[in-house]
């Protein structure tokens, strides 16, 4: 939507008459002896503006119109220590992105032991487009018909930047602090009921950080604590995820990403894959078909993102081992038949120079076949010259993590090796 007020203030390029408009602002939002450092010009140290804090605290804002804003804010905020003061207002007239915003309010939490509030040009587009229209004629000259601020307006405007700073506090606590996804999830719908406009965004990440985990089978946040813990102990091993910690994690994340990116006017193929990833876990294979061609609808291009080794395998196991689902989601991914001719020449020419490891083919059990079935990686070991060309293979089921060997573990050639996988599954391509 077209904004005269955000479309000015790409304009501005008056550095003081920005510095007196954030001070003004400062005033306006209710912080008290507002001062310019330097008004006129001249160096302030990285000192733009002084304030006095609800909490009588000492506050500093740093007002810029220039782009490059990381580097401008290690310039600054590199000059300050920890306790100085109690909090940090940041002035521009670029986005700043949620994960900017993020970095630069911890640095001043773990590092300076402040508060940081940012105002980037979509926070002075709010404020000047409601409360501060006074403030909005004075210094963009764009005609203020209501002339005047309530104080009502103000006393509204100053609840909501508040609910918005607690929100945010949550929210940092949910990345920094969170010892899990669930505690995670209850400090990011807390922030959610706070501020609901960081809904859709919020929701959509917890729905693609719960997928992730279902996929990988374990808490990301969980395992983090562990390997903190074990530091300077060894290798740490995976907690897998336990039957109700999945469950919920399934059904939080299918809500989550139905909201956030199912039902919005601008697709999303990230979120949308992870959503095909939950559907494709839970086997529920028309459900998760729909999405998969959502995706593909998106952007052909973009189709082998499907042929990573997680993804991969969770949508394939919404297959189980039915060739026409199978057939049918192999022809949507785009992914070719598996002949003698490819598999073979695939393991012939595999570049194996510093290579130390199996290669590693993706496959679903025949139905007519004994033993387990699933979907399956096939752990091949190279073709080395010292084994004469010879290669022998296990399958690892991707479930229950149990290895079968294929003919006993038997050395054989790279032709005999296909026919033996063949018989037994149903080969589909390598992971990427």
């Amino acid at each position: 939507m077209f904004s005269q007020t955000r479309t000015v203030l790409e304009q501005f390029d008056n550095q003081h008459d920005f510095e007196r408009m954030a001070a003004d602002i400062l005033n306006a939002l209710g912080y008290t002896e507002v001062v310019p450092i330097a008004p006129r010009g001249g160096s302030d140290e990285g000192k733009d503006i002084t304030f006095t804090t609800e909490s009588g605290g000492k506050g500093l804002a740093c007002v810029t119109l220039r782009n490059d804003i990381q580097r401008k804010f290690e310039e600054d905020f590199s000059k300050r220590k920890a306790g100085e003061y109690e909090k940090y207002a940041f002035f521009c007239i670029e986005y700043l992105t949620a994960q900017q915003k993020r970095k630069f309010a911890l640095y001043c939490l773990e590092t300076l032991e402040a508060e940081f509030v940012p105002y980037d040009i979509e926070g002075l587009r709010s404020l000047l487009d409601s409360s501060l229209k006074s403030i909005r004629e004075a210094y963009l000259h764009i005609k203020d018909n209501s002339k005047g601020v309530s104080e009502e307006a103000l006393v509204t405007l100053r609840e909501e930047i508040q609910k918005q700073r607690e929100a945010d506090k949550l929210l940092l606590e949910a990345d920094k602090f969170a010892s899990s996804l669930i505690e995670k999830d209850r400090l990011v719908r807390k922030a959610i009921e706070l501020y609901p406009s960081y809904k859709q965004r919020e929701l959509r990440q917890l729905g693609i950080e719960m997928s992730v985990a279902v996929i990988d089978g374990y808490d990301p946040i969980k395992q983090m604590g562990r390997t903190i813990a074990s530091l300077g102990r060894g290798m740490v091993g995976y907690s897998r995820l336990e039957h109700d910690e999945i469950a919920w994690l399934t059904t939080s994340a299918i809500s989550y990403l139905r909201e956030s990116v199912l039902n919005v006017a601008i697709s999303d193929g990230e979120g949308l894959l992870h959503m095909a990833c939950i559907y494709g876990y839970l086997q529920q294979f028309e459900y998760m078909m729909e999405i998969v061609d959502k995706i593909a609808d998106i952007d052909e291009r973009k189709r082998n993102v499907f042929k990573q080794r997680g993804i991969l395998l969770t949508l394939l196991h919404a297959c189980g081992s039915d060739q026409v689902k199978l057939e049918k989601l192999r022809k949507r991914l785009g992914i070719p038949s598996v002949s003698k001719e490819t598999f073979c020449k695939f393991i012939q020419d595999f570049d194996l120079i510093d290579f130390h490891g199996f290669i590693e083919w993706v496959a679903i059990k025949r139905s007519n076949t004994s033993g387990e079935r699933d979907t399956f990686i096939i752990k091949i070991v190279p073709p080395y010259v010292q084994n004469k060309g010879l290669v022998y293979a296990s399958a690892l089921s991707v479930t229950s993590w149990q290895s079968e060997s294929i003919s006993n573990g038997e050395s054989m050639s790279i032709d005999k090796l296909y026919d033996e996988l063949h018989d037994l599954f149903i080969l589909i391509c390598p992971p990427e």
